[in-house]
């Protein structure tokens, strides 16, 4: 029996390919990341931000639910200042400013990261227009960073190698800011819930797609529109306080509509 087996094994005609050398260091990075602490998921009601999306879009402005999660994220953040924090090795880092890496569909499995820099006083208008301006750019900087890896690839054919660089790069606070901002956020709209389990700071914020589902409302059952909020962490920076705290604040932001204020004055008269 272990002979047939062996022998129909033999005869699947699967197709195979090697890791090209960009993949190998993308994939080299993702595996010197340490794996998350945890999560934490909170449902956030979205009828006010589904109005003030609405009014913003006749104005001509193009913002979108996942652009209003974070810019919500960046203010939760500076609501909690305490929070804002990254652990690298031996060192504790609190930045002085709010840079939100939101990711980016790109050509492979390791989505490029466009980081908003100071994204806590930009206004949802005018972070909607440098993701426009800018989402050709880091494209196109994804496949300049590929080519780069493919043509050092030769250099350092051995994985240990180059895990060990990239452990060493990954080391440094600075090389993390400069690759994924001080607070990752990633947006899957197809799912209900999202859960990044590999990221550079120390949380991620995940957001899953904007569904009608049913909630109470002065102990009746309503249909409102809602979104799954799931963060998880890195446990050296962050518990599952921290966790709660920060969802708390990121569900009053848009629950209290703290972003209404940002709404042009000629959409609001």
């Amino acid at each position: 029996m272990l002979f047939n087996t062996f022998v129909q094994w033999r005869c699947v005609a699967d197709r195979e390919e090697r890791l090209d050398w960009a993949e190998r260091w993308l994939t080299d990075g993702l595996r010197v990341l340490d794996p998350p602490g945890g999560f934490a998921t909170v449902d956030v009601e979205m009828s006010r931000a589904r109005a003030l999306l609405e009014r913003m879009r006749r104005q001509g402005i193009p913002v979108t639910h996942n652009l209003l999660v974070v810019r919500a994220a960046a203010l939760a953040l500076v609501r909690r200042p305490d929070l804002h924090r990254m652990v690298v090795g031996t060192r504790r880092s609190f930045p002085e400013r709010v840079d939100i890496g939101p990711s980016v569909a790109g050509s492979t499995s390791y989505a490029p990261i466009m980081i908003l820099e100071d994204a806590a006083r930009k206004t949802l208008a005018a972070l909607a227009e440098e993701m426009r301006r800018r989402l050709p750019e880091i494209r196109r900087k994804e496949q300049q960073d590929l080519a780069f890896m493919r043509r050092l690839g030769w250099m350092v054919p051995f994985g240990w190698l180059r895990r060990l660089i990239v452990r060493a790069l990954f080391g440094r606070i600075a090389f993390r800011r400069k690759l994924a901002g001080t607070f990752q956020v990633s947006c899957l709209d197809r799912v209900d819930v999202c859960v990044p389990f590999l990221f550079n700071t120390a949380a991620c914020l995940g957001v899953g797609r904007v569904r009608d589902a049913v909630v109470p409302l002065e102990g009746q059952p309503v249909v409102r529109p809602v979104v799954t909020l799931a963060v998880a962490i890195d446990h050296k920076a962050w518990d599952g306080v921290c966790a709660a705290a920060f969802l708390g604040e990121i569900r009053k932001i848009i629950g209290e509509g703290v972003l209404d204020a940002e709404l042009p004055a000629e959409a609001a008269a």
